[in-house]
């Protein structure tokens, strides 16, 4: 069997949600299978990971977002049709986000024994170095997703960032925000399963004086190991910040990490952007809603067509270039949605952060173009297309744009970031990480069919099988032999 790597998987997550008491977790090896829905099923387990032939594994460590526990769905139903333990929800049992992602690590390390393990299974490792890696077997590295995880009621911020740096394990990156509001950098809308809560929804302003000092110590290897920064999750105008900031202070050289991503397949230009808005926009308060029509992709007819996902959590042309001059790697993410495959539903932007993003990211104190008004309630209902060859399309035609945007050097940077087991819907030609061999023979198959039917672009169909392996695997390889000794 072929070697596979996954940038961003979270293989502890839903067995570290069975309990708040460690002694009655499950362990990392439970595969969870009996849930009605495919994002409540596990995707990469310890097992899973180690049946799909993942050599290397980027586990991230998360803590819960306080307004995720105010949700009825969440603190009513969940635990009802899944793994979560109740209490686990109870906002005092974890108002310490550093503490929880300890807690996590220490979950993660407790799998590791030997005596877990199921019959005929191979010890699993988290390495600190490629040194460390043993290719016969499962190798874990750790990551944090959300800044909001250095956050504690005992120490600041920094401080806990610090003690990581020195005390490790050491984290390949750091994702500076998630789902909510927090004083590092605004998110990009990303829970629409939480519609109306508004937590979810972007207030602040692009990157802020405690998102650089934070971009700062990650990258200081003066303490501790260099955390690389993940662009995933920042609002476009937090990601404008974060370039201009990295050219600022000369960290060009040092490689961005979009851990699990799709891309829009527009450029952030703004007149391009509003080119597919809708309707116009709609202001409350401190955000605004915004309608997209589809970006076409490769393809036409019934069956052959594909569209983008224009959502701006997904990234633009320029951020492409961003990832790639700076000789970092593109993951690409598994989810049906992100890749473009559903219609879109509306997403919410900071006004402040519209305002900035169209007027072509110049001046701050701008007037607001948008009306007043209550949110429509006419969005387009997500449908779930089982067909495969659809699914494997909308892949492909992310891959290919990035191609396309990038040129042939682009191939080098490419890597599988599935975001399995964090409450995705996965394409359905590659559920969980068992399937990734099936996932790199229909990629074999459809890249060159879609390359053809491309009329805009003309692209090096050679070496096909090696451009894909590299995706799958050598890529990651040859990044870690580089960045993670």
């Amino acid at each position: 069997m072929n070697a596979y790597f996954d940038l961003h998987v979270h293989p502890s997550q839903k067995s570290f949600l069975s309990s708040t008491r460690p002694a009655d977790r499950e362990n990392c090896w439970k595969t969870y299978s009996n849930s009605l829905s495919i994002r409540l099923r596990s995707q990469a387990s310890f097992s899973q990971l180690q049946q799909g032939g993942v050599v290397i594994a980027v586990a991230n460590v998360h803590a819960i977002e306080r307004p995720m526990t105010s949700s009825f769905i969440m603190d009513h139903v969940l635990h009802l049709v899944s793994s979560l333990d109740k209490k686990v929800m109870d906002i005092p049992s974890y108002s310490n986000s550093f503490d929880q992602i300890l807690d996590e690590i220490k979950h993660l390390k407790q799998s590791l024994r030997t005596d877990l393990m199921p019959p005929d299974a191979k010890p699993v490792k988290i390495i600190n170095s490629l040194a460390d890696l043993d290719e016969h077997s499962l190798n874990l590295i750790l990551a944090v997703e959300g800044g909001h995880c250095l956050e504690s009621v005992d120490r600041s911020l920094l401080e806990n960032f610090r003690l990581l740096k020195e005390k490790g394990p050491r984290m390949l990156y750091l994702t500076l925000t998630h789902f909510t509001q927090f004083p590092l950098t605004t998110q990009a809308y990303a829970f629409s399963m939480l519609k109306d809560n508004d937590e979810f929804k972007p207030k602040g302003f692009g990157l802020t004086p405690l998102g650089k000092q934070v971009i700062d110590m990650a990258y200081d290897d003066t303490i501790g190991h260099r955390t690389f920064i993940d662009i995933k999750h920042m609002s476009v105008v937090s990601r404008f910040h974060f370039y201009e900031y990295r050219r600022e202070k000369g960290y060009q050289n040092i490689p961005i990490l979009a851990s699990h991503v799709a891309v829009t397949g527009i450029s952030r230009d703004p007149r391009v952007i509003t080119s597919y808005f809708k309707e116009r926009a709609v202001r409350r308060d401190d955000f605004v809603e915004v309608n997209y029509h589809r970006p076409r992709g490769i393809g036409k007819g019934l069956f052959n067509k594909t569209y983008f996902n224009p959502w701006s959590l997904n990234l633009y042309d320029e951020d492409v270039v961003e990832v790639l001059d700076s000789g970092g790697l593109l993951g690409i993410n598994l989810d049906q949605r992100i890749l473009g495959v559903q219609e879109v539903k509306g997403e919410y932007f900071s006004l402040k952060d519209l305002n900035f993003m169209l007027h072509d990211y110049k001046g701050t104190e701008v007037e607001a173009p948008f009306d007043s008004g209550e949110f429509t309630d006419e969005l387009v209902a997500e449908t779930r297309d089982l067909d495969e060859r659809k699914h494997l399309r909308h892949l492909c035609n992310n891959i290919l744009h990035i191609i396309k945007i990038g040129g042939e050097r682009a191939w080098k940077h490419l890597c599988i970031g599935s975001d399995f087991d964090g409450l995705i819907d996965p394409v359905n030609n590659c559920c969980d990480v068992t399937e990734f061999s099936k996932l790199e023979a229909g990629l074999i198959s459809m890249l060159p069919e879609m390359m053809e039917e491309d009329e805009d672009h003309t692209y090096d169909s050679s070496n096909i099988e090696g451009k894909v392996r590299g995706m799958m695997y050598d890529n990651a390889l040859a990044f870690l032999k580089e960045h993670f000794r």
